[in-house]
């Protein structure tokens, strides 16, 4: 058996942000061990942000998280914010640079931060143990004990940053529900959050590929439950794009009775202007397909599908004006979590620690991170609350070492 003072599951962000914080605040070295079960540590932080670890945003409010308590997150994140989180990425070597309100590395890329980390853990003694899987953890008196398909692990304080069950294939498995549980934590449903979203009403094998901005609507019946502008992204089962995933969670969430989307291509026009507009354009070149004059406004193959959609595509401006400024598309589901980006629902978090992130239900357990039901949007929020969390956790337990 391995004897450790302090064992962390998962070699994510907010595993490594508690690793780096429990071993800072130490006068003394001691034991801590982070078992990751992949080959090799953050490989969904090499992902985020398409590469370049987006890793907060100027806009941070209470809107920017969800769960059944995201005031949970929003509390955290007041507390370690934006400045914090720039001065931690400082004190890792890090110089970050701002684009449009998005928070990156200088050298935009996330691998800049890995192995920032990776260096300071070398520097600390904190041991990674790669290939590691946690099967069970157990509490004995004091200690947990922590069985793994290699080695067990005896420790005063146990970690779960394992993240959820979005992106399988870079480690977030759903086994720390399980582990969580064990341990006396109950979770709410599973969803997959920021990720496409699979549609009926349009032949989107014709658009798929299209890039255009747009305002997306997600109706309920006739209530409106959600909306995003943003760029769209066409594929060959329905939509995608940052727009999309912000509506996602929602969409998932809401039932699937008369479960709607409406897109307005062109929200700068009215109705009445967009089609005067396309009038003039048809009157001045009669022999012009209506395709081609509506590629005025939208993409070419976006066009071709919405005439597709009219059946004629002599049938006049108006028509696909109507269209072009309120497309209705079915919800049929949301990508499945392999083609997530971000678990929603979790371990309650009514049962943590708001302070520290350690369980109510067990002492010396802690729990950061994705694992929690918490959610935020696109744009560094998800990313901010793992590395806040992390950090919290790993302050309250060097403090007690």
């Amino acid at each position: 058996m391995k004897q450790a003072d302090v064992v962390i599951v998962g070699a994510g962000a907010s595993g490594m942000a508690a690793a780096y914080h429990i071993a800072k605040s130490l006068k003394s070295k001691k034991k801590i061990y982070i078992l990751e079960h992949k080959e090799s540590p953050g490989k969904k932080l090499l992902a985020t942000g398409n590469g370049r670890c987006n890793f907060t945003n100027d806009v941070i409010d209470a809107e920017s998280f969800r769960g059944e308590a995201p005031e949970f997150a929003y509390n955290i994140v007041k507390k370690y914010n934006k400045e914090w989180l720039i001065g931690f990425m400082a004190d890792l070597g890090i110089i970050h640079t701002q684009i449009n309100g998005y928070y990156y590395p200088r050298s935009l890329q996330a691998s800049t931060v890995l192995n920032s980390f990776l260096f300071k853990f070398r520097e600390f003694g904190v041991s990674i143990e790669l290939g590691v899987h946690a099967d069970n953890i157990k509490k004995e008196r004091e200690q947990f004990i922590i069985n793994t398909n290699r080695d067990t692990y005896s420790a005063k304080y146990v970690v779960l940053a394992t993240g959820g069950k979005a992106y399988k294939t870079l480690g977030s498995d759903g086994s720390g529900y399980k582990l969580a549980k064990n341990l006396g934590h109950n979770t709410g449903k599973l969803y997959p959050s920021l990720t496409g979203i699979k549609m009926e009403g349009l032949s989107f094998k014709t658009c798929s590929g299209v890039r255009t901005k747009g305002n997306i609507k997600l109706y309920s019946g006739k209530e409106l439950i959600k909306e995003n502008y943003g760029e769209i992204q066409f594929t060959d089962y329905g939509i995608s794009g940052i727009p999309v995933f912000q509506i996602s969670r929602y969409a998932v969430k809401t039932s699937d009775k008369d479960k709607y989307i409406h897109i307005d291509f062109a929200p700068e026009y009215s109705e009445d202007t967009l089609y005067e507009t396309l009038k003039e354009i048809s009157e001045k070149n009669p022999e012009k397909p209506l395709s081609d004059i509506i590629n005025a406004i939208i993409p070419y193959k976006l066009a071709k599908a919405l005439c597709d959609k009219c059946k004629n595509e002599s049938s006049g401006p108006d028509v696909v004006c109507r269209l072009i400024k309120n497309l209705r598309l079915k919800v049929k589901e949301l990508m499945p979590f392999d083609k997530a980006q971000v678990t929603a629902g979790g371990v309650y978090t009514d049962t943590i620690n708001n302070t520290t992130m350690e369980s109510l239900i067990c002492n010396g357990l802690y729990i950061t991170g994705e694992l929690l039901d918490i959610d935020g949007n696109c744009g560094g929020y998800n990313l901010h609350f793992a590395f806040a969390s992390g950090a919290c956790a790993g302050m309250d337990i060097g403090g007690k070492l």
